[in-house]
């Protein structure tokens, strides 16, 4: 399957089409390949414009989602970028295409490491992830030109916002359940920070200290320490420490990101490819009705040694058919012969002149035709039947054969 059709396809109808015109976001899309990041099994739907599970109850957002998160981040390519949420990788992959340096941070162990295997084949180097309490970001490495958070939480986490640059952009859904809105945070100065409303979105919720913790009783978690980093380069800050996060609890049911839409999807999917089987079927059945009232592909001329069937490849009974045999002039007798079982498809309409005798022989009738050195003869036979379905004929003219059959449709 050729992906980097089906990946120019994503970009141009789910993201540009929708307002999307960063060139180096835009890029980035068109390069990285998404069906990477997402369960075996599920590379088929990987460009799709829906989120898709990738465990632990999370996703990977649907494609508009992130590259609306990176446009809105005015990116330049000497920025170093924090990313809260790794996930499946996919976004961290897009921001090192885009930006110098991508810090990745995770609370899911499980997802980092299959995220840093993932950088590793497709040689995405200058990305370190680390596992961790995204609500804290990444001291070490501050400050960043830009903060990506893929999670919600109930506002703006202090720690992020300390951790922007002068001018530095946080781009982070803030709210529970359908309430979320996407929010970009500007830092202008020591103290400062402008604040815009970029629209409603729908995320996972962002677990952490200073996001959904058991102060807040939508989002429990407990808080084993788990430590480490998970570094793709020397470059990673030293000593850094991961944050308080572990196994949470059962969560809610919530749109996407939350619930682990792996069974939804398989169903929406098995439905959408037998809504196009149909639709693609009605389609093909209209076509053909079309090619039946004698359009250019529904007829075929069959040359035979002294004349030519005009042979309806298509029939419509309610549109009626006529196969006509054409001999050109002759100073001898000629016969003409059919497959008698085909006459229950096609009956005589009319021979000009008439033909000089009849007869059968081996399951097929002859006509035998007297010459005629002035002028042609033709045969015209009329379709009466009405099942549908193919209807196969033997035809020649003295000892050469031609077999040839006819679809027949309402």
């Amino acid at each position: 399957m050729d992906m980097t059709r089906i990946r120019d396809r994503m970009v141009e109808h789910h993201v540009t089409r929708r307002g999307i015109r960063d060139p180096g976001v835009t890029e980035a899309m068109r390069t990285v390949p998404r069906e990477k990041f997402v369960p075996p099994g599920s590379e088929e739907f990987a460009y799709e414009d829906a989120p898709l599970a990738i465990g632990q109850g999370q996703t990977i957002s649907q494609p508009f989602i992130v590259a609306l998160m990176l446009e809105k981040a005015n990116l330049d390519a000497g920025d170093t970028v924090l990313e809260v949420g790794t996930g499946s990788g996919y976004a961290s992959a897009l921001l090192s295409r885009v930006a110098r340096h991508v810090y990745s941070i995770e609370r899911h162990e499980a997802l980092a490491l299959q995220a840093k295997q993932r950088f590793e084949k497709l040689g995405y180097r200058n990305i370190d992830v680390r596992v961790g309490d995204g609500s804290k970001g990444w001291a070490e490495a501050a400050p960043f030109d830009a903060i990506i958070v893929s999670a919600s939480a109930p506002e703006v986490p202090t720690a992020l916002k300390e951790q922007l640059g002068l001018g530095g952009r946080l781009i982070i859904p803030v709210g529970r359940c359908d309430a979320q809105r996407l929010k970009r945070v500007t830092r202008t100065g020591d103290a400062a920070f402008e604040e815009e409303d970029l629209g409603g979105v729908l995320f996972v919720p962002l677990i952490g200290e200073d996001a959904w913790t058991a102060t807040h009783p939508m989002y429990t978690a407990t808080a084993p320490s788990l430590e480490g980093t998970l570094a793709s380069e020397p470059s990673s800050p030293q000593d850094a420490q991961g944050g308080g996060m572990g196994k949470i609890h059962p969560l809610p049911a919530l749109p996407e990101g939350v619930v682990d839409y792996t069974e939804f999807q398989q169903t929406y999917w098995a439905v959408q490819r037998i809504s196009w089987i149909v639709f693609t079927l009605l389609l093909l059945t209209c076509l053909l009705g079309l090619l039946g009232r004698g359009g250019p592909f529904s007829r075929q001329t069959l040359l035979l040694a002294d004349g030519s069937v005009d042979f309806p490849v298509i029939s419509r009974w309610n549109a009626p058919e006529n196969m006509t045999v054409n001999f050109t002039p002759s100073s001898e007798d000629r016969v003409f012969t059919i497959d008698a079982a085909f006459l229950q498809t096609f009956s005589v309409q009319g021979i000009d002149p008439p033909q000089k005798a009849t007869f059968v022989r081996e399951g097929r009738i002859g006509y035998v035709f007297p010459a005629d050195p002035a002028g042609p003869t033709r045969i015209v036979f009329r379709l009466q039947t009405q099942l549908p379905g193919p209807r196969p004929t033997i035809i020649g003219m003295d000892g050469e054969t031609r077999s040839q059959s006819t679809f027949i449709f309402p």
